[in-house]
């Protein structure tokens, strides 16, 4: 038996992107939307990581600090997380959570799971 010798590959990997979440970021369903309470203003949230979320409005200029209630519907619950509005696009309003707590990060990366396991059995991507 003749064996190749294995080539060395020398790969780069790009790490310089516009994703500054660093984080899987999933869609919510509409029919059961995350919920984001701010200065008595509901938004719901077009995605959300274990690290950030993303919502509309046109009322928050960025760097901007706040706090926000956060409803996740399939565990039904609710708690406070602090936001720092990163950037605007438009009305995209792109959050990172700041100091978020211990149990409201296991709460995110539980529902983020859970739905991503949904839409795997149901065959639909992100």
């Amino acid at each position: 038996m003749f064996w190749k010798k294995k080539k060395k590959v020398d790969l780069e990997i790009n790490s310089k992107h516009e994703d500054s979440r660093f984080a899987f970021r999933i869609v919510p369903d509409k029919s059961s939307p995350v919920i984001l309470t701010i200065q008595g203003n509901t938004y719901n949230a077009l995605n959300i990581s274990g690290t950030g979320v993303c919502f509309r409005s046109n009322r928050f200029p960025a760097g901007t600090n706040c706090t926000a209630m956060v409803r996740l519907p399939s565990l039904d619950k609710i708690f406070p997380v602090n936001l720092e509005i990163v950037a605007v696009q438009q009305d995209f309003c792109r959050c990172r959570f700041v100091n978020i707590h211990h149990e409201a990060e296991n709460l995110l990366h539980s529902y983020i799971l859970e739905l991503q396991k949904e839409k795997i059995r149901k065959n639909i991507s992100r």
